[in-house]
């Protein structure tokens, strides 16, 4: 089973495939990270703007 590299805490490999970069590679997990810092959103988005 696959660990997060920062705390050594068991994860899934469906977790991995989620939240992990293109080599598999997870830089933390629920454990410690926060939310924001493991799915890498600021909470801005850059949206189209609505012109009529």
């Amino acid at each position: 089973m696959p660990t997060c590299h920062n705390c050594d805490t068991p994860i899934s490999a469906t977790f991995v495939r989620v939240f992990g970069d293109n080599d598999g590679t997870l830089e933390g997990c629920v454990h410690c990270l926060s939310s924001t810092e493991l799915t890498g959103s600021d909470g801005r988005h850059e949206s189209p703007s609505l012109r009529h």
